[in-house]
């Protein structure tokens, strides 16, 4: 197995292939939906609006709906 990142999205480009040539998976952190979802809660609860702020920021439009009702109680 290569140790070197693969992305299918960028191989077509110039950028991408330099970028893959030089990307070392053990470089990349990738965070999963639940360790992010997990993040979240944990910074909300401690109040910690920069880390929030932070990780909205870096989400889509259909992420943030999720992030804001992650903490709703189930409708009845």
């Amino acid at each position: 197995m290569s140790p070197y990142l693969s992305s299918a999205d960028d191989a077509h480009t110039a950028t991408g292939s330099r970028l893959r040539a030089v990307t070392l998976v053990a470089d990349l952190h990738v965070m999963s939906i639940s360790d992010l979802f997990a993040d979240y809660a944990a910074a909300v609860a401690r109040g910690d609006r920069a880390r929030v702020a932070t990780i909205r920021l870096a989400a889509d439009p259909d992420l943030l709906a999720e992030l804001d009702g992650f903490n709703e109680p189930a409708a009845a």
